[in-house]
């Protein structure tokens, strides 16, 4: 991430690590806009030593300069009902369908689910499923951006850049234990033989 940032921009970065109920999070801003958060570690040390291979050596470690979210975020690990509509990205680095595909997908609601063909018919592209997929995969706002709620057609979970077990997890905390209700879809065969 240094390599991408001027000077100027490099002075812009500020960083966090909060605890949850589920480990240390890490958290990166530039220009007050959300840039990534790193999954819970097992401890500060860990999760600041994960943050800091990111990070330019000017950048600065200010919770304040989050505002509510840290807050939100403890209480959304603690299983509590948390909108995060309204936390601004910086989408820099996002092609125009990724960064499409991620604003959609963090419009889908806690405790609902989407399918890879839906999140990408939700960013303007009927047929770009796989797409959907590699936009999802390179988020760099889990939570933020719910790519938790994005899964196969077939009732499976699908992929999740912090291990399908994170994912299972996280579906469970929002009340989604199995995927197929969730869904409420019957799985068929489109043309070309595609799951839709």
């Amino acid at each position: 991430m240094v390599d991408v940032l001027n000077r100027s921009e490099a002075e812009k970065i500020r960083f966090a690590v909060i605890e949850t109920k589920f480990g240390w999070l890490g958290l990166i801003s530039r220009e007050c806009k959300l840039l990534r958060l790193i999954k819970p570690l097992e401890s500060r040390n860990i999760a600041l030593e994960n943050l800091k291979v990111m990070l330019p050596e000017s950048a600065c470690e200010s919770l304040d300069s989050f505002g509510d979210l840290p807050e939100r975020l403890r209480r959304y690990f603690e299983g509590e009902r948390v909108s995060f509509e309204d936390v601004p990205l910086d989408l820099s680095g996002y092609g125009g369908f990724q960064a499409r595909a991620v604003m959609a997908a963090k419009q889908i609601p806690y405790g609902s689910v989407v399918t890879y063909a839906q999140l990408a018919r939700m960013a303007g592209a009927e047929k770009a499923a796989r797409a959907a997929g590699q936009a999802m995969a390179r988020n760099r706002t889990p939570i933020i951006v719910p790519c938790h709620r994005v899964v196969r057609a077939d009732g499976q979970v699908g992929g999740f850049a912090w291990g399908k077990h994170w994912k299972t997890e996280l579906l469970a905390l929002e009340g989604i234990a199995t995927l197929p209700s969730a869904l409420n879809i019957r799985v068929s065969r489109g043309p070309g033989n595609d799951l839709i």
